[in-house]
């Protein structure tokens, strides 16, 4: 064996050696690892620094986590409002277009108009807008809004009677309440 091999061992030898007997120099309580005072390079000391390490990357894995679900949501939430101000805006020209139907009196021409129409619903339907079916049903606030009143004892109370302008809704939520009359005993 060469010089510098043995010497290596040697040094090597001794720190064993130091660490061995500092271990058994150490009286701290493996419980109370803070209270250490046996110096710097104590084995209590070196775990509890490896504990607070690996709680510190779960805490940063676990807010990550949470980041990315948070992100998710948004990201969907910013979907759906996109869809529902697109929607918003082209409603008016919907409801031209419906009256506009109103006033043909072509055969022809109506059942053009009316293939259109189905491809501009099914092309909303698409995005989940699905028009407010309100006719004959029972008046709720959260779905219509009544302009007009009717007395009418043909039928009950607070019915929906006529529908001045359609309503949507994109995923249960109203993107514009239907304009209603309503019947008032």
């Amino acid at each position: 064996m060469s010089k510098d091999k043995l010497s290596k061992d040697k040094k090597n030898d001794n720190t064993d050696k130091k660490v061995k007997s500092h271990k058994s120099e150490c009286n701290c309580d493996d419980n109370a690892p803070n209270k250490c005072d046996c110096g710097d390079d104590c084995d209590c000391k070196t775990e509890s620094k490896e504990k607070e390490y690996l709680e510190l990357a779960q805490r940063i894995q676990a807010e990550f986590e949470n980041y990315k679900k948070r992100n998710l949501e948004i990201v969907a939430t910013s979907y759906h409002n996109g869809i529902s101000a697109v929607v918003n805006k082209l409603l008016p020209s919907l409801d031209s277009f419906q009256q506009a139907k109103g006033n043909i009196t072509d055969v022809q021409m109506l059942s053009g108009l009316d293939l259109i129409y189905s491809q501009i619903m099914s092309a909303l339907a698409s995005f989940g807008v699905t028009r407010i079916d309100c006719l004959g049903k029972i008046f709720d606030p959260n779905f219509h809004n009544a302009v007009l009143v009717e007395k009418n004892e043909k039928y009950e109370d607070e019915v929906i009677l006529e529908e001045y302008q359609a309503g949507f809704m994109m995923n249960n939520k109203v993107i514009r309440p239907s304009s209603v009359k309503i019947n008032k005993l």
